[in-house]
């Protein structure tokens, strides 16, 4: 059954649309510089040790990776968070991949149902979202959200020359189908 996938016709457009969007709303993401003591505080917001392996904050097995706790994308743009500190947590790989873009909360209450801890684990996560972010919607102004609209235009030109190559690939597929089948 596998197969059936790689007999496809490729999309350029409909398979790197996702990847365009992260790309230009990570490029927005001012990111926080690293600071070895600000990331010590930040996990000991969260109950963790920073000089001891750091656990996954979902289901407490041992983190390999760090999740955006606020996806970075929302609603194809720029969610306002990136990488910063107050917006990245240790993870393993497997709560990472099945949160994707999930808000944080819901997954984590889905994860660990058990009322006597999800209450304070979400308070420590608040806290850490608190004291370790900012709120770049409250810096916008409108010289900003006029930069961001030029570049949303640009990531706008940037999809439709994806979709134009998809148009004149499938041009070429066609002609070497009708080619292959005359030969």
């Amino acid at each position: 059954q596998d197969i059936k996938r790689h007999l496809q016709n490729y999309s350029i457009y409909g398979k790197r649309k996702t990847t365009i969007v992260h790309a230009f709303a990570s490029a927005l993401s001012v990111a926080d510089t690293y600071d070895e003591f600000k990331i010590d505080k930040a996990l000991r917001l969260l109950g963790q040790d920073p000089n001891e392996d750091l656990l996954c904050v979902y289901c407490g097995q041992p983190a390999e990776t760090w999740d955006h706790i606020i996806a970075v994308v929302k609603g194809g743009k720029f969610s306002g968070y990136g990488h910063q500190v107050g917006n990245l947590i240790p993870c393993c790989k497997d709560c990472n991949s099945k949160k994707g873009n999930r808000d944080w909360k819901t997954f984590l209450i889905a994860k660990r149902p058990d009322e006597a801890t999800t209450p304070n684990l979400i308070n420590k996560i608040e806290a850490y979202i608190a004291n370790n972010t900012t709120q770049f919607e409250d810096l916008l102004d409108e010289d900003i959200n006029y930069e961001i609209e030029k570049l949303e235009q640009i990531k706008e030109q940037v999809c439709n020359l994806f979709k134009t190559c998809d148009q004149q690939a499938k041009v070429i597929r066609d002609k070497l189908r009708l080619k292959s089948q005359s030969a």
